[in-house]
């Protein structure tokens, strides 16, 4: 008599099917929602008006918390802040990398092909309040918030469905680095939604790619991990030899950096020791 197909022995990993449907069909309109909110922002408010409101409200908050919530959606501190993932949460760490990357490029592209000014270069720069030296062009989209919200969303769908739920406030952090390009007058409230539809895109992308990656190369002793490994390292040296947007950001900038090198210690530690056979 036939086996049943619900019983039948495939020979794939036991959770392979629930891999193939890591990301829900409906996670891929999400990136609709922030231009959906630009389309209705344009039609209640122009990008001027809408702007002004946000920064001068912002600014009832202290300088230094924006400075923080900026740097949230800056990658050299995102990664070095990331590095204990190398061993407590691989597979996160490469997509989150990976969908870093491809919102990276396309944002950088899109910002070369558009060259839209920034609010410094259209409005009087006393009407409104500016942290740091005035940025003039290459608005849209927001480099800082695409990044956030790609890293955070890689992070969210390449873990398991059911351990999902705890995680949504994590979008509270790519949502406030949003807020805060607008509150140091950086960017239009357009190029953050633009940046956080993007983003949201490259992390579903990025999460999709990697869902099936080699457990073999999620150990510290591949050479993936170690190659991960340098990159924090070099995002390490950045943050305590360079000013990363603010002057403010330098006490933030340390504190990511030794998280970043308490890490790479204990990831040193586990290289040399021989992975376990099963």
């Amino acid at each position: 008599m036939p086996t049943p197909l619900s019983v039948r022995n495939t020979n794939l990993p036991r959770n392979q099917f629930q891999d193939l449907k890591t990301i829900p069909a409906g996670a891929w309109a999400l990136p609709f929602l922030p231009l959906l909110l630009w389309m209705v922002a344009a039609l209640v408010s122009t990008p001027a008006e809408l702007f002004l409101q946000i920064n001068q409200k912002a600014h009832a908050l202290p300088d230094g918390l924006w400075v923080f919530f900026d740097l949230l959606g800056n990658g050299w501190y995102d990664f070095a802040l990331a590095t204990p993932l190398l061993l407590l949460a691989p597979k996160n760490l490469v997509s989150s990398v990976c969908a870093g990357a491809i919102a990276g490029l396309s944002g950088r592209a899109l910002k070369l092909a558009f060259e839209l000014p920034r609010p410094a270069s259209v409005l009087d720069p006393a009407s409104f309040h500016i942290l740091g030296n005035p940025l003039t062009s290459l608005a849209m989209p927001s480099g800082h918030t695409l990044t956030a919200f790609a890293l955070i969303t890689a992070f969210y769908f390449s873990t398991p469905a059911e351990k999902r739920k705890p995680l949504l406030c994590l979008f509270l952090f790519p949502l406030t680095a949003g807020i805060a390009r607008i509150a140091v007058g950086a960017h239009w409230p357009a190029d953050v939604m633009a940046g956080a539809a993007l983003g949201i895109l490259g992390g579903l992308i990025g999460a999709q790619l990697c869902r099936n990656i080699s457990q073999q190369l999620l150990r510290p002793q591949s050479w993936l991990m170690r190659v991960l490994a340098a990159g924090s390292a070099l995002c390490v040296y950045v943050l305590v030899s360079s000013e990363i947007d603010f002057t403010q950001a330098l006490p933030f900038q340390w504190a990511a950096a030794s998280i970043g090198t308490l890490s790479l210690f204990a990831f040193a530690i586990q290289t040399v020791r021989r992975p376990r056979s099963f």
